[in-house]
């Protein structure tokens, strides 16, 4: 009976996250990713939310942004067919005007391991490559070597072991 009964608590908490991620008002996706993410950081299973959280994507608020990525992050290796979602949010927000958008768009796309994304990660990160804002630049160094790690082959046939090696030769010693 117990357990009926949390099970029944547990559907509910999540139709009222869902009610509250699709929302019109900003304040209460936001509020509502956060509740997501401390549920996530206890071990709770939130992945049916997915497609509800990668719509939240869609935002210029910085904060709520890095949550939506610090979820995808988690959850993307589960749900590999959903994260292909993100993909064009990610090279969108490759060319926010923001370079701290940019930047945590690349380091996202590096942190997620899903072959997938890999493929589509390319194009963003040789443009990131030389970003004019040289945070963005290292940030897209190290994506480098995350997408090394996964794909190697894939690293050299793009020449972007020729694109760090220039990046040594910087002005900006960032």
């Amino acid at each position: 009976m117990a357990a009926m009964y949390e099970a029944e608590a547990k559907k509910g908490e999540i139709y009222e996250l869902k009610a509250e991620l699709n929302s019109d008002k900003r304040d209460r996706k936001k509020e509502a990713v956060k509740k997501v993410i401390a549920s996530m950081t206890v071990g709770k299973d939130v992945s049916q939310l997915f497609p509800d959280v990668v719509n939240c994507m869609q935002t210029d608020n910085l904060e709520l942004k890095k949550l939506v990525y610090l979820y995808l992050m988690n959850y993307a290796k589960t749900q590999p067919e959903m994260a292909i979602l993100a993909v064009n949010t990610f090279a969108k927000d490759c060319n926010d005007p923001n370079p701290l958008i940019r930047a945590l768009a690349v380091r996202t796309m590096g942190c997620i391991r899903v072959d997938k994304i890999t493929e589509h990660l390319c194009e963003p990160l040789r443009k990131c490559l030389k970003d004019e804002d040289p945070y963005v630049r290292k940030t897209a160094a190290v994506c480098v070597a995350k997408l090394y790690d996964i794909n190697q082959q894939l690293v050299d046939d793009q020449g972007f072991l020729d694109m760090l090696r220039d990046l040594l030769s910087d002005s900006n010693p960032m």
